[in-house]
């Protein structure tokens, strides 16, 4: 029984050690999306969720006067909403 825990806890280690130092083909291609490209892009802040979003990937909305950006239809149609 104490060499079945034992094995148990090597494995959860094993796994914790392998996913926090060599990351997934998935992981990597998320971490270059989102740190690689849009690294250097002027990021804007969603007035509802408040999330930074690159500036020319958001929606714009020209809602009193001033132009908002926002991350989803979702977030547009909530400000819209409350406003």
């Amino acid at each position: 029984m104490r060499y079945l825990i034992l094995f148990a806890l090597l494995y959860l280690l094993y796994y914790f050690f392998k996913k926090t130092f060599f990351p997934s083909k998935r992981q990597e291609k998320t971490l270059r999306r989102y740190h690689g490209k849009s690294a250097d892009k002027e990021l804007v802040q969603d007035p509802q969720c408040h999330t930074y979003i690159p500036k020319e990937t958001a929606l714009t909305a020209h809602i009193g006067g001033k132009v908002h950006y926002f991350c989803s239809r979702e977030c547009l149609e909530k400000f819209k909403k409350g406003s």
